[in-house]
């Protein structure tokens, strides 16, 4: 029996205990390849059937626990053996800052013919999928409840305002000809630049750009977080509000800057500061200031603790 326990320890010890199909499948194939026969000594053999190796998977804190029978010869008489390994599983977290990857809006799954590649975003849809790039011209008023999503880049001309609970994501770059005013619940996630040609408004929304960010107009952040992975320009004035966050991981230029909430630079900051002062961040400060905290389950085999027991039938 050590020699079968110790193989299912080297499995242990070199497999994702959290990828559980994957273990199991690993655990019963260390034990069986075939009908795997262990010769012990000259006409001695231990056999183990693959139809007698079960791998029960911990449900909430229960512990990893594997049966098999094996066949045992000696001397001409056969003995069935049947084993149980309990191996005990102790469950924790592990939590971690990560700058954002742009993958928070999940692509639309079983869209409908008339919704992917649409002539108009402002139709009846209210899952947009764009394969490729996307332009799009006239005004794009009351996009209420859409998530569009778009493969490559998407370009708006005219203007996009007072829209609701509105999910925009682009694996390219994104550009809006005029204003973004009265945005509300709104997230844009947009992997490379983005280029308004008006004002920018938002309320309670979340914006993340992997690229650089240019405004020209004024731009109004009210319980608002921005995120820039490059620099940002603004043609007129920024205004931050107290219960919000912007952060520029290149440099800042801007005509007149208001920061009633946080604002964290890796870069420099060109403009006239009205009110509150930008805080400068290296790398290590940006992550920690203008990362996503994220929690991941956590499972350690108590190795010590592990425990076979055999039953001679």
């Amino acid at each position: 029996m050590e020699y079968f326990e110790g193989k299912v320890k080297n499995v242990l010890r070199t497999s994702d205990i959290k990828d559980s199909d994957k273990l199991g499948t690993e655990v019963i194939d260390s034990l069986e390849n075939g009908d795997l026969t262990k010769q012990i000594e000259t006409e001695s053999f231990f056999r183990i059937p693959r139809d007698k190796i079960t791998f029960n998977l911990p449900q909430k804190d229960n512990p990893l626990v594997l049966n098999f029978e094996s066949l045992g010869s000696k001397e001409g008489k056969t003995t069935t053996l049947h084993t149980t390994m309990t191996i005990p599983i102790k469950k924790g977290s592990n939590s971690s800052v990560e700058l954002p990857d742009f993958n928070s809006i999940p692509i639309p799954q079983n869209v409908r013919k008339e919704c992917k590649n649409p002539t108009f975003i402002d139709n009846a849809c209210k899952e947009i999928l764009i394969i490729g790039s996307g332009s799009y011209a006239q005004n794009h008023n009351n996009l209420d409840g859409k998530r569009i999503y778009t493969t490559g880049a998407l370009a708006l001309d005219g203007n996009a305002n007072s829209m609701t609970d509105t999910e925009i994501h682009t694996d390219g770059s994104m550009s809006l000809g005029k204003n973004m005013n009265n945005a509300s619940k709104v997230i844009l996630e947009v992997k490379g630049a983005t280029a308004f040609g008006g004002q920018l408004r938002l309320d309670s929304s979340t914006v993340l750009i992997g690229g650089s960010m240019s405004v020209d107009g004024h731009m109004d952040l009210d319980k608002t977080t921005v995120y820039v992975g490059g620099s940002a320009s603004v043609s007129k004035h920024l205004s931050i509000s107290s219960d919000s966050k912007m952060c520029v991981a290149g440099d800042l230029e801007a005509n007149q800057i208001e920061i009633g909430g946080k604002l964290f630079i890796k870069g420099t900051v060109r403009g006239k500061i009205k009110a509150g002062q930008p805080t400068y961040v290296d790398d290590t400060n940006f992550i920690e200031k203008c990362g996503v905290r994220s929690t991941s389950q956590t499972l350690t085999i108590l190795w010590n603790d592990i425990s076979t027991d055999v039953d001679y039938r």
